[in-house]
């Protein structure tokens, strides 16, 4: 175990503070990752509390550059395909990030917001939705971050984002 990965595994340090590289395994292969890229989650994504770290991985496919991969670091089978989302001009309204925030404790200011996405294949073609709903706040100080479901219930839980042929 590397310095970085025993001061991780004991808590003792902010995974904001450990710079370098490491190499993650995900069920996409091997991925290299950064270590200023590890978030927590104390309480896990919702229906996965028992995983709290994570990494913010560059998707593996260039096509696909406004996708992250947010990888468990506890189970190489477990990520989320997330897309960061501006905070000023997105589909939530910036008092309802201000309302979560603040529940949370993440000061808007540090706000990084990433909506959960889901990619479906129906018939011949790839449907992409994000969970409105349900977004991932992210403190970018702190590198700590919640899955939080909005007070609004008019977000929907599967915004389609697009679609496309399906491979063959």
């Amino acid at each position: 175990m590397t310095a970085p990965e025993a001061a991780l595994a004991t808590g003792a340090a902010n995974p904001a503070a450990i710079v370098g590289d490491f190499t993650v395994a995900t069920r996409f292969g091997p991925i290299a990752g950064r270590w200023e890229d590890v978030i927590e989650m104390p309480q896990g994504p919702l229906g996965f509390t028992q995983h709290r770290r994570f990494a913010l991985l560059t998707v593996p496919n260039p096509k696909l550059t406004q996708f992250r991969l947010m990888q468990s670091l506890e189970d190489a089978d477990l990520s989320f395909i997330v897309m960061p989302c501006p905070t000023e001009s997105g589909p939530i309204l910036k008092t309802d990030l201000a309302d979560a925030c603040s529940a949370i404790g993440i000061p808007l200011d540090d706000l990084q917001l990433m909506l959960i996405v889901t990619v479906r294949t129906v018939g011949d073609m790839v449907e992409l939705s994000a969970n409105l709903r349900a977004p991932v706040l992210m403190d970018t100080r702190r590198h700590v971050a919640r899955q939080v479901v909005l007070a609004n219930p008019t977000y929907p839980v599967r915004q389609a984002i697009g679609s496309a042929q399906a491979a063959a």
